[in-house]
């Protein structure tokens, strides 16, 4: 039960997250994802959260094509272009 009220809270996590790109000094790889989010806005955090619904209640396999992996790719991809290995 408290997965699920969790997941709930994506929006507010991706508002809280645009705004400390918006505000805070940091690096790109570590604003991209936030940034994602921020721009995809409720269709995407609607998508997000049915994807990890699916993997954290019902257990599925995290998807190879879902949010996550976008914004995994996002980051590995700032992270290439100033040359930082990608944890």
């Amino acid at each position: 039960m408290q997965s699920a009220i969790s997941i709930q809270l994506v929006p507010v996590m991706a508002q809280l997250g645009a705004w400390g790109a918006s505000w805070l000094d940091t690096t790109p790889e570590l604003t991209v994802r936030a940034e994602l989010l921020a721009a995809g806005g409720p269709p995407l955090w609607e998508r997000f959260m049915a994807e990890l619904r699916a993997t954290h209640l019902a257990g599925a396999s995290i998807p190879t094509d879902g949010v996550l992996a976008e914004l995994t790719a996002a980051y590995h991809e700032a992270a290439a272009e100033r040359g930082l290995e990608a944890e």
